[in-house]
């Protein structure tokens, strides 16, 4: 909001000016009329006093402060923290039942080696868990999606993508659990970038495309998809956690994998990790996946090109 400016000091001079001429200019009158007037009646009268209006400054509006936002831990407080990985379960994050995940169209990449993750974006919020600088057990660099922003200093706080769980299948006797999960975090913490393009994998349909933030769509392709036992995730939200080849499985055939930061919502486990969804290769062009998203050699590339970090979204 543009604030009112005060009154220019030159334009009240001027006005003080043009009132000390008039001022002047009566005074002068009424000598010559006091001068007429002693001269033929021999009685003077007094001059009236003139009176100076003066401009009263306008006052400046007080700003209001930005809420706070929690102070950083320190170093040994951040390393006591759980660390939010794929294999980690944390119960305090977020799913989608507790926030309104939004795309904001912009990534976030962390700036030390750990950074505090919290369940409310208030100024008193402990931390309950950390987000690591680096992917485990690939060592590639870590940056996230960001689904939401809360007003305050320093920029406030983000609502981004983990790549955690905050509970299993199974627990506590239900079968399913969220596939994705998010905390907040103080957007000091990151350097943010625009982004204007996600992932869309569309479960009714059998679909996978690149969208652009206008709506147009750069590629799409059918995909093979989980079965009702092994599910693809659907109405989730999460973030390409990472990019990179493994020659180690070999149904790849070196074209990259696109590992995201969703889980399976039957599963609480899957090929010694905790049942993560990814989006790769697999030559035999039917079939269905085991919750994975298979696809061709094609979209593999296309894919590798978008920056870590790119929004994904489930339906």
């Amino acid at each position: 909001m543009t604030e009112p400016s005060a009154p220019q000091q030159g334009t009240a001079r001027r006005r003080w000016i043009v009132g000390a001429g008039a001022l002047a200019v009566v005074v002068a009158a009424a000598a010559t009329v006091a001068w007429s007037l002693s001269d033929s009646d021999r009685e003077a009268r007094p001059t009236p006093a003139v009176a100076v209006a003066t401009a009263t400054p306008t006052p400046t509006p007080s700003r209001t402060p930005l809420p706070a936002v929690p102070d950083r831990p320190s170093d040994e407080a951040l390393a006591a923290l759980p660390l939010a990985f794929h294999d980690a379960v944390i119960g305090q994050l977020l799913d989608g039942s507790q926030v309104d995940a939004r795309n904001e169209w912009t990534t976030a990449t962390p700036k030390s080696p750990l950074v505090p993750l919290y369940a409310a974006p208030d100024a008193d919020a402990a931390p309950v868990a950390t987000l690591s600088s680096s992917v485990s057990t690939i060592n590639t660099p870590t940056a996230t999606a960001v689904w939401g922003r809360s007003a305050g200093a320093d920029g406030g706080m983000l609502l981004v993508s983990t790549p955690s769980r905050n509970r299993t299948p199974g627990d506590g006797g239900v079968a399913e659990a969220p596939s994705s999960t998010f905390a907040w975090a103080r957007a000091a913490d990151f350097t943010l970038a625009g982004i204007d393009r996600e992932v869309r994998i569309d479960n009714a349909t059998s679909t996978i495309a690149i969208v652009h933030r206008d709506g147009t769509v750069e590629t799409s392709e059918t995909a093979r998809l989980g079965t009702p036992d092994d599910p693809t995730p659907s109405d989730t939200k999460t973030y390409m956690e990472a990019n990179y080849v493994d020659p180690q499985v070999g149904y790849t055939q070196g074209h990259p994998i696109s590992l995201t930061g969703a889980h399976s919502s039957k599963l609480s486990g899957y090929g010694g990790n905790a049942a993560l969804t990814a989006l790769h290769f697999y030559p035999d062009p039917t079939g269905s996946s085991h919750g994975c998203v298979r696809i061709t050699a094609a979209m593999t590339d296309a894919l590798a090109k978008l920056p870590i970090g790119t929004p994904i979204e489930f339906s």
